[in-house]
């Protein structure tokens, strides 16, 4: 039993280390409308345009990994939806992205 369960976990932190040592700092800029994050339907189009743009560029920034792609694509991608959020400070925003990450 404690053999699997070591063999499991170096597994588990062979994967995930390439997401710990992979840069999520990278410049990007992204194209949304500040009026439409002002509504609840305007703010969702907007947010579900940017996480596509995001979800695209983390994926690009770690094409190159053969083990852990998704996790790490997926990681990326969270990590910098909450920064662009931070940075575009629009409440509606923030709410649709709070419900995203609460469901």
């Amino acid at each position: 039993m404690k053999r699997t369960l070591i063999a499991a976990a170096l597994a588990t932190s062979l994967i995930a280390a390439p997401a710990f040592a992979a840069s999520d700092n990278f410049e990007m800029a992204v194209q949304f409308d500040r009026a439409a994050t002002q509504s609840a339907e305007g703010a969702q189009a907007e947010y579900t345009k940017i996480r596509a743009e995001v979800s695209q560029r983390c994926a690009a920034e770690h094409e190159n990994f053969s083990v852990g792609r998704e996790f790490v694509t997926t990681l990326c991608t969270a990590r910098t939806m909450n920064k662009v959020v931070k940075a575009i400070d629009s409440p509606e925003l923030s709410k649709v992205h709070a419900a995203r990450k609460a469901g």
